[in-house]
């Protein structure tokens, strides 16, 4: 008779969590999924930290309707993002955010601007825009330039981003520094007529290729020029605060000449 082989018991139990092992499944976790955002505001800034002023300097312009990627929030309100167009990373306040796309759609809001040949104030006007008429938006530049076609009569042109908005009406901004001399034209050396607040609201209604900024100021109805660097598109919690200025070397003092040495008398003959 042929004899049973005999397996060690040691065999047994290694070759039982061998095959134990083998029927396991491994479990991979994904990733949790990419959440996108998109910009309201018709122009606003990634900032490189969750805050305002020198201390956070802008770190690239956004537009309306652009797509972001959700990094992480605070508990302050801000958001930190991966801008899709640029790839650039930076904080933006989360109530300028929106889960659903912008539309397309945009109204002029300011009084009224020429849509040009090109994204330059000195290029060819096509047409003139009055505040409320509707626009699409096709195209932007890196310089705050939008090419739209306009609703009315399909003609295609750049207009500035600061022109339009999702909603009809005036374009609101906010004063970001603790006061903002009114002046009765674009340049320092003009008239000042007023002195305004901190967050104190002005509408918009021009802007000059020098970068100031013409507006109504909506408490007393003044209108002047200010810097629109000093403006921004919602309330800030806090002022702006300036750059520190260079301390300036004190001159260097003149150094009294030494007096001259006494000639030597003369030698007795």
């Amino acid at each position: 008779m042929l004899r049973q082989a005999r397996i060690p018991g040691v065999l047994l139990v290694l070759l039982a969590a061998a095959l134990l092992g083998g029927c396991q499944q491994t479990t991979y976790v994904s990733p949790p999924p990419t959440v996108y955002y998109y910009v309201v505001p018709s122009t606003t800034y990634l900032r490189v930290c969750p805050s305002y002023g020198e201390e956070c300097p802008i770190l690239v312009q956004v537009f309306s309707g652009e797509r972001v990627e959700l990094l992480e929030r605070n508990d302050y309100g801000w958001s930190r993002v991966r801008l899709e167009r640029t790839g650039n990373v930076g904080w933006i306040l989360s109530d300028l955010l929106s889960l659903t796309p912008v539309p397309p759609t945009y109204y002029v809001s300011y009084q009224s601007v020429y849509l040009r040949e090109c994204g330059d104030h000195n290029c060819r006007a096509l047409e003139l825009l009055q505040r409320g008429d509707r626009v699409e938006k096709v195209d932007q530049d890196f310089r705050g330039w939008w090419r739209v076609r306009s609703a009315k009569t399909g003609v295609l042109g750049w207009i500035p981003a600061s022109a339009v908005s999702t909603r009809p009406g005036p374009p609101f901004y906010y004063v970001d520094v603790t006061s903002l001399t009114l002046r009765t034209g674009p340049s320092t050396s003009t008239k000042a007529i007023a002195t305004l607040g901190f967050n104190e609201q002005v509408e918009m209604l021009g802007l000059s290729p020098a970068g100031w900024a013409q507006v109504r100021q909506t408490r007393t109805g003044l209108i002047g020029w200010v810097a629109a660097k000093y403006l921004e598109s919602y309330p800030v919690p806090r002022p702006r605060t300036a750059a520190p200025k260079k301390k300036e070397k004190a001159p260097a003092k003149e150094e009294t000449p030494a007096p001259a040495p006494a000639p030597a008398p003369p030698k007795a003959m």
